[in-house]
């Protein structure tokens, strides 16, 4: 036992024994009221894991979360990259003084530099163009130098944010910006329609010249895809209107956010140049906290405002309190530690410092087209793989839905003869709704008793493990799944075991001997088949009953002389079998309000029936003009005579000496016949075949056959032209 999990056997024959332990070791041959409850009542992603695990593509998930994984870690790297072109802007904004990045602003303060330093006009403000064709001033020097009018022109910059103006429209513009998104984070729907329409507008960039849906492969004719997604996206008007004015107001304020930021990290650099550590340090402070503030700006519908950003938190971020007299100290400071300088090394630092932001920016924007490019691949791959899992697991979720929903038919009877169910992935979740008599369909758990639910959870177990254990594993164990199952369907699941799992073996536990007996009488399992625990003590645990054949138990009480025992055991016996064997007949019994009925109660009214029914079925088969089904019926009714005069059943009414009550008294020669008569009287309501009880097979009220659950017995009681 120290290498249990390892199998160990022949080389040859571990290919056979191997998906057996594989099936085995998921559980896919076991079924207990806790897993019912997992594939019922829990909810869908829970649910779809212990279904894909049950049928062995929990995989499939786990690729779709790596993949999701991938998506997500590429999504973060463009946002990034986002980001970084944004700073970059709002630094090349702080080098121009320009609120908004316009390129044609760029070439016009580069043009205006290089003709101050003697040069031609550039028609392209590109980094490496700057200063081409330019000689740089005679005092410029190698060692790092502070040029007090570009600090001048920050400080500037800076103070231009706290002006009573520029305040006043981004407190009006963040308070709208935060209105808006409340708006959109409320309406689950209007999320979903922008999803939908940033997958839309990432499908268009996709689009090569082949025309193929980027998405999906399928080929379109030439420019029609592009009008059907441009279509789509006028179709989402609301959404588009929200997602506008969204950028509009996140742009606006993270203009001045990056300009603020683009000047501010000049001045650190600069005090930094002069030795300044403290003013520094202080400064550093506000960068990183405007840093969170663009950051949040730039995903605003997902990440902003930040919990503790409140509309005063924005404001003294852009303007702290006492910005303009420690920026004015701060110029102090550089002007006095500052030599003269030239307008000519003027125009020249501001070249050099522009040129290092338009590098910064070209750089960033590289990055972002190339993140930019991985992330929409990533969403193509996992988009395209949904649909195969969806389409693969959709075939088999339809599949198993068809079988689930047949089971639970045959389960419920003329009870639920309308009754559907959906069963389809979606995402990472498992949808599974069914009807509820023709009202709609919803979760299993919304409408449905408890009971419902439990016959819901074994019909879907059974359905799953039919389609999956075929030929692997033939066992199916069914540790007390019938708790709450209705005891009007009970006897109906026995059937439905037994005829629609002919090839399976159970291996089944209850603690209800009602159904245990059922299960006896519809053939579901052998009287040999059937140990029962009882007496269980914590010390010694349980005792064990291998239960024998009732006629066995008797035959034995009979050779030790106790007569008395087996007549006891006979009439309990009888009463048991004959009460089930009259629900399964449909034999009307007298009423007792105390519900204490005795054998009598039941045997002759089920004697008559049987007679009945026999009756019936030979007039069926002359009206059919069937003489061979007439003489076999001929013959049933001539062994229900023989044996019916050999139980004296019939004389009860009439000699109370041969009544049941009188068994007790007989001796061992009386008492056998009389135990071999009804020992026949049980068999005439049994199939010899599978060992089932016949029941009555009916249309609407009124009875139309007799049948067993293997279909040998298969008697017509609907006669030609209804003669019968």
């Amino acid at each position: 036992m120290g290498r249990h999990s390892v199998l160990e056997c022949d080389d040859s024959i571990k290919p056979y024994f191997e998906p057996v332990m594989a099936l085995a070791s998921r559980g896919q041959h076991v079924l207990t009221r806790r897993e019912i409850l997992k594939y019922i009542t829990s909810d869908t992603g829970t649910r779809a894991r212990e279904i894909q695990y049950l049928l062995n593509v929990a995989e499939i998930d786990d690729v779709r979360k790596a993949l999701v994984k991938v998506q997500n870690s590429l999504k973060k790297e463009r946002q990034t990259a986002e980001h970084a072109v944004e700073t970059a802007k709002g630094a090349v904004n702080a080098t121009i003084q320009e609120q908004n990045f316009q390129e044609d602003k760029v070439l016009q303060f580069v043009n205006q530099n290089r003709t101050v330093l003697g040069g031609q006009e550039i028609s392209t403000p590109h980094f490496k163009e700057l200063k081409t064709e330019l000689t740089p001033p005679n005092q410029i020097s190698k060692e790092k130098t502070v040029n007090v009018a570009i600090v001048e022109r920050d400080i500037r910059n800076l103070q231009n944010v706290t002006l009573e103006q520029n305040q006043t429209e981004i407190r009006e513009k963040d308070k709208e910006l935060r209105e808006v998104i409340t708006t959109i984070r409320s309406d689950p729907r209007l999320l979903q329609a922008l999803n939908r329409q940033q997958l839309t507008e990432l499908g268009i960039s996709m689009i090569d010249e082949s025309g193929r849906c980027p998405l999906c492969d399928t080929p379109w004719p030439e420019g029609e895809l592009r009008e059907y997604l441009e279509q789509r996206l006028s179709a989402s008007e609301k959404a588009s209107q929200y997602k506008e004015v969204t950028l509009d107001f996140s742009t606006f304020i993270a203009g001045y956010v990056n300009n603020t930021l683009g000047s501010l990290q000049k001045i650190i650099e600069t005090l930094q140049i002069t030795g300044d550590e403290k003013e520094s340090a202080e400064l550093t402070l506000w960068f990183n906290e405007l840093e969170k503030l663009s950051s949040a700006l730039n995903e605003a519908i997902e990440k902003y405002p930040i919990s503790d950003f409140d509309l005063d938190r924005v404001k003294r971020m852009l303007a702290p309190d006492n910005i303009v007299e420690h920026l004015n100290h701060i110029h102090a400071i550089v002007k006095g530690k500052s030599s003269q300088i030239t307008p000519e090394q003027v125009a020249w630092d501001f070249l050099t410092r522009l040129e290092e932001n338009l590098k910064a920016l070209e750089q960033a924007l590289n990055k972002l087209e190339i993140s930019d490019m991985s992330y929409k691949r990533a969403v193509i791959l996992l988009d395209s793989f949904e649909k195969a899992r969806d389409s693969v697991l959709g075939t088999l979720y339809e599949g198993v839905k068809d079988r689930f929903v047949e089971l639970y038919k045959a389960l419920h009877g003329s009870d639920e003869t309308g009754f559907t169910a959906n069963i389809a992935p979606d995402g990472a979740a498992l949808n599974f709704e069914v009807d509820f008599y023709g009202r709609g369909t919803h979760s299993p758990h919304a409408l449905h008793s408890e009971g419902h639910q439990d016959s819901m959870g074994l019909c879907l177990y059974l359905a799953l493990s039919d389609r999956l254990a075929e030929g692997l594993i033939d066992l199916v164990i069914l540790d007390d799944v019938v708790m709450s199952v209705d005891v009007g369907h009970r006897r109906d699941l026995c059937r439905v075991l037994a005829s629609s799992f002919p090839n399976r073996q159970f291996l089944i536990t209850t603690h209800d001997k009602t159904w245990a007996n059922q299960l006896k009488s519809e053939g579901v399992i052998g009287q040999q088949g059937v140990v029962e625990f009882y007496n269980w003590n914590i010390d010694t645990g349980p005792q064990v009953s291998y239960q024998v054949d009732l006629w066995e138990r008797i035959e034995e009480d009979v050779q030790r002389n106790d007569v008395s025992s087996a007549a006891a055991r006979l009439r309990r016996g009888l009463e048991q079998y004959f009460g089930m064997v009259c629900d399964t007949l449909q034999v009307p019994v007298r009423y007792k309000l105390n519900g204490q009925l005795d054998l009598g109660d039941f045997t002759i009214p089920l004697m008559n029936k049987y007679r009945e029914l026999v009756k019936k079925a030979r007039k069926s088969a002359i009206s059919w003009n069937n003489t061979e089904l007439q003489m076999e019926f001929d013959e049933i009714d001539s062994i229900r005579k023989e044996v019916y005069t050999r139980t004296y059943a019939e004389q009860w009414a009439l000699n109370a000496n041969v009544h049941y009550n009188n068994w007790i008294n007989f001796s061992e020669n009386d008492f056998r016949p009389v135990a071999e008569a009804f020992q026949d009287l049980c068999g005439l309501f049994m199939c010899t075949h599978c060992g089932g009880m016949l029941s009555v097979a009916t249309t609407g009220t009124k009875s139309v056959g007799i049948r067993c659950n293997c279909g040998r017995v298969n008697w017509n009681l609907t006669g030609k032209s209804n003669t019968a």
